[in-house]
């Protein structure tokens, strides 16, 4: 029978398996490598398994290491949202929320999150990651994040639906945005003669047949940028036109015009069902719901024509 394992011996293995190499690994954790390596070996005495194949060259985790790793990566949350809990009861805001988040909620709903929360929890460190939904929500089940906020179509089709709890938020209306002088703000041209900025991937399917014809052949948009900020220069610029949440084109200054009603966010927040969460985690997740609520409540700002002829 496997004995109750050390838990710092299990803090190693974590970061030698993220890291996949000793001399990185021991540099991290601030110890020498050979005091590194008598851990993993003790840790691999406990379990009677190799967890890792060593070269002169490499080191590469085993099938065994890859089984465990989350399992392990459970029980260092764990004791760390206790070690959390423990240091509340004196000082209740300290701790880390790490959130990742797909281009369109990270302005401004992210953003205004953190802000409400900031007041909230002023001495809470709070890290956002960005990046493709599908990749966030591997990182989410590799337990490196604490939720992650995304498109809920990419959780259904990400394979993940067995370990991810999915909470939609309220949509909101996605607009197009284009500089004040720019043809379409004074409703000439077509939408499809213009060059477009956009995070991946494009949104909305309701899009002129010709942009849907480059789409289909690889050649849209003309401009792919993972931030939804990068786009909105360059529509200021004048150079392209971009979509948008409507609350962030509001802030914007830029003209907008209105998409088809179907043209909405569809993000959910996504957590792991069976992870504990720290209180910290626990009211950043209300902040959210309570944020992408109040955006669900604002004007049509300066929206005119659709675009989609």
């Amino acid at each position: 029978m496997v004995r109750i394992m050390n838990l710092r011996r299990l803090r190693h293995f974590d970061t030698l398996y993220r890291l996949g190499s000793y001399a990185r690994a021991a540099d991290e954790l601030g110890l020498t490598q050979s005091a590194l390596t008598r851990s993993i070996q003790k840790l691999e005495e406990e379990l009677g398994a190799t967890l890792f194949d060593r070269t002169t060259h490499y080191v590469r985790p085993t099938g065994d290491a890859d089984r465990l790793i989350r399992s392990a990566r459970d029980v260092i949350a764990a004791s760390a949202n206790l070690e959390q809990e423990a240091r509340g009861l004196g000082h209740p805001t300290s701790g880390v929320v790490a959130v990742g988040s797909g281009a369109y909620p990270l302005q401004p709903l992210i953003t205004d999150a953190i802000a409400r929360f900031a007041d909230a929890y002023p001495g809470v460190r709070v890290t956002v990651t960005g990046g493709p939904s599908g990749q966030l929500l591997d990182t989410l089940v590799d337990r490196r994040l604490d939720l992650v906020v995304c498109n809920r179509a990419k959780f259904a089709s990400s394979g993940h639906a067995d370990e991810v709890l999915c909470i939609p938020l309220p949509t909101e209306p996605l607009v197009l945005v284009c500089a004040p002088g720019h043809p379409l703000a004074r409703g000439e041209g077509d939408s499809a003669a213009y060059p477009w900025a956009l995070p991946p991937p494009a949104p909305g399917s309701n899009f002129p047949r010709a942009i849907r014809a480059r789409f289909a052949a690889g050649q849209f948009p003309d401009y792919e940028l993972d931030s939804t900020a990068a786009c909105l220069d360059l529509a200021r610029s004048g150079r392209a036109i971009t979509v948008v949440p409507r609350r962030l084109a509001l802030r914007s200054g830029l003209a907008m015009i209105v998409l088809p009603p179907s043209e909405v966010t569809r993000d959910a927040i996504h957590l792991l069902r069976n992870r504990s969460r720290s209180a910290l985690v626990a009211a950043f997740v209300e902040v959210l719901k309570d944020v992408a609520q109040a955006g669900t409540i604002s004007s049509n700002g300066n929206a005119s024509a659709d675009p989609a002829r």
